[in-house]
């Protein structure tokens, strides 16, 4: 439901843009006019109209990331009005199907991981939801970008943190993958000597990195820092000379902070700020402009020069440099990406390949592209609705290895195969009617409802209940030894009667006592789920373990096992007594898991139908693979998906199963799978194939379409 409302917003508010400002098509004739010229200029032409059945097959596919279904290609087809294509691309740009794909194209560049660096994939998640929330919202890209490189917090609270929790631990590594994305510059090189082939030095990797490597992940908030200052203020140390006392108050300080992360050990991992960390050269600096280990200070290797001032946030300064469009990269970058995402070549190929030395295929057309994102203030929105309401677009497609070292001339876009996740949401749309609303995001969140009761806390209050946590501790601690002298008797006196009411009493005493810890360090206990981390946490598991291992004929209780919290007992509870599942419930349980690929966590697990179709695995940018394999042939041919679209709930199958005769069966299929009417002399060929099968005739035919290039290719 509450997708549907985000897709309603969104609509509204883009028509209501598009009639409050400036008519879009000025901008398009004008790319069109400057493609003409390029085209007069190397004797080549556009290439012919494509169909309606065509393009609208290929605008789904572009703009939302997968195929029309049915009605949409027949309403398309059969529309009689003269502006259809422009409607239908504004309305496509402003769906939730748009925001799906979008994220899909940002999620390989950006390299989400929902399983990062081993970190919880909740962190994963409010990353991709953050980027998802982003472009429903259409944030402008300048304000995008800025927000990832200046974010800091909490990652339930502020998604964007997950772009440096992605490359946690590797801050000089992180600065070449930023340079990469926005920068369109490929540097990683210069992190360990000079650039070979480029103007980069190390010493410019290293005074760019050094205005983002003082953003880390921490383990303790502001407040808590500034707590840690009272309590040494406070601290009482004894006389004597300078270093003894010095020392002393080192040692305490080392206490106060190690009892201040106590409160925050389930948020590790997860809270980003900006720090006061110095970045020095490597001990195997080698040039003459400094010394090995020396403090490097932020500076910009090109575009204007800048400082920071004393007291002011390097990172802030760093991302006003980075995003301000007197930035001679950052706004060609975005612009040649976007370019290369409609038409399939960039202007400037490899993207990720812009310096002094490379130019682009069309200067002029290149410099106009970057006019128009600025004069748009980089919305998105508006400068995808340009590019596909360009000429070039509609335009039959020309086949282009991007490896050939020849130039693309964009008579038309280039002839590609779908992406892994085109595939799987084409296919997912012929299961379920719903597949632009359904949706994996939950509306609630216990470690973000605990970690603003923690940030509501005065540094006073927080020094209280650090004192109240390490009390706690302590008495929890003693209870253990003494649990563990019970262990350790129980199986030297071989007490076989004793070891299972004691490992009884080990399991419930940690139950609540995890409880108390949880209520200590303001988590909800009756909401939390799944892992949670306390100090004493491996000690009774250990003991029951030892127990079950000295006398392995008792039935002991699972060490592992989670209480349901009291609201999931009472849905439990509800569920049973009612005893019925309705239609809905089977059907979603039927297709649970066949949802759009945004919405299943990124990368697909390895052996997933993703997977085996090229999707990246995340670990280098824009990193899918678009060749045939075997596999690929095999998950088509004989994997599930013939099964589920078979099955009486699909969408393709309810369909199907309404035709009155062979020839609206064919229809149906071709309409579905490749988006166009069969031909007459394919619709002869198949009323054999359906008067030889009978009832397997619509299964034949569907899974002929679905194995043909047709179906693969964006035509």
């Amino acid at each position: 439901m509450k997708i549907i409302c985000y897709t309603l917003l969104i609509n509204l508010w883009f028509f209501s843009l598009l009639n409050a400002n400036e008519d879009l098509s000025i901008y398009t004739k004008r790319i069109d006019s400057l493609i003409s010229t390029y085209h007069n200029k190397n004797k080549v032409s556009l290439n012919p109209r494509v169909d309606d059945s065509v393009f609208v097959r290929r605008a789904y596919l572009n703009i939302v990331g997968r195929i029309p279904t049915e009605s949409e290609t027949i309403r398309f087809i059969n529309s009689k009005e003269k502006d259809k294509k422009l409607k239908l691309i504004n309305n496509l740009i402003s769906s939730e199907g748009y925001v799906s794909h979008q994220y899909n194209w940002w999620a390989d560049i950006l390299r989400v991981n929902t399983r990062m660096q081993g970190q919880s994939p909740a962190n994963g998640i409010a990353y991709a939801n953050w980027i998802k929330q982003s472009i429903r919202e259409n944030k402008s890209y300048r304000n995008f970008v800025r927000d990832l490189i200046t974010a800091e917090g909490m990652i339930d609270e502020n998604g964007a943190v997950g772009f440096y929790l992605r490359d946690r631990g590797m801050e000089l590594d992180h600065l070449a993958t930023t340079a990469q994305v926005f920068l369109g510059t490929q540097l990683v090189c210069a992190q360990c000597h000079d650039h070979p082939f480029d103007d980069w030095s190390q010493m410019d990797y290293y005074q760019l990195a050094a205005f983002s490597t003082p953003v880390r992940s921490v383990r303790r908030t502001e407040s808590m820092d500034k707590a840690i200052q009272i309590a040494q203020n406070e601290l009482k140390v004894p006389r004597g000379n300078k270093g003894k006392i010095n020392a002393i108050r080192k040692n305490k300080t080392r206490q106060l902070q190690r009892a201040f992360q106590g409160l925050t050990d389930n948020f590790r991992n997860s809270i980003v700020r900006e720090t006061k960390a110095a970045l020095k050269l490597p001990d195997d600096y080698q040039y003459d402009d400094a010394k090995p280990n020396e403090v490097i200070f932020p500076a910009t290797p090109f575009g204007k020069s800048i400082e920071v001032e004393n007291g002011h946030s390097r990172v802030e300064v760093y991302a006003d440099w980075m995003t301000s469009p007197e930035n001679p990269r950052f706004t060609k970058t975005i612009v040649n990406r976007m370019w290369k995402k409609v038409f399939g070549v960039g202007l400037y190929e490899p993207v990720d390949k812009i310096d002094n030395s490379t130019k682009p295929v069309d200067a002029q057309l290149m410099a106009y592209l970057e006019e128009l994102m600025i004069d748009l203030e980089y919305d998105m929105i508006k400068f995808n609705a340009v590019l596909y309401n360009a000429d070039a677009f509609s335009r039959e497609s020309e086949s282009f290895e991007l490896n050939s070292g020849e130039n693309f001339y964009f008579q038309g876009p280039r002839l590609q195969r779908m992406s892994a996740e085109q595939i799987w949401d084409s296919v997912v749309s012929m299961i379920r009617s719903d597949i632009d609303t359904v949706s994996n995001e939950s509306s609630y969140n216990p470690r973000l409802e605990a970690w603003e009761k923690l940030n509501e806390q005065t540094p006073e209050a927080l020094i209280k209940r650090t004192k109240e946590v390490a009390s706690f501790n302590k008495d929890t601690q003693k209870k253990m030894d003494q649990f563990r002298q019970q262990v350790k008797g129980v199986i030297s006196e071989k007490k076989e009667s004793e070891a299972l009411p004691l490992a009884r009493r080990i399991l419930n005493f940690n139950e609540k006592a995890t409880v108390e810890y949880a209520r200590l360090t303001y988590w909800n206990p009756s909401e939390f789920k799944g892992y949670f981390r306390t100090p004493f946490r491996n000690t009774p598991r250990a003991l029951v373990a030892e127990l079950k291992n000295a006398f392995p004929s008792k039935k002991y209780p699972n060490i592992y096992k989670k209480a349901a919290s009291s609201k999931m007992k009472s849905k439990i509870g509800k569920a049973q007594k009612n005893g019925k599942k309705s239609r809905v419930d089977k059907k979603d349980r039927m297709f649970r898991g066949y949802v759009r690929a945004s919405e299943i966590s990124s990368p697909a697990p390895d052996g997933h139908f993703l997977r085996d179709f090229g999707q990246s695995d995340r670990s280098l940018i824009e990193n899918a693979n678009y060749k045939a394999s075997t596999t690929q042939a095999l998950s088509l041919m004989n994997g599930d998906f013939l099964k589920l679209l078979m099955n009486s709930n699909s969408v393709i199958s309810q369909r199907m199963n309404s035709a009155q005769d062979s020839d609206e069966l064919i229809d149906i299929i071709y309409l579905t799978v490749l988006s166009r009417y069969p031909r007459l002399y394919e619709k002869s060929l198949l009323r054999d194939e359906a008067s030889i099968s009978g009832t397997m005739a619509a299964r034949s035919i569907l899974w002929s379409t679905l194995n043909t290039q047709q179906f693969l290719f964006i035509q």
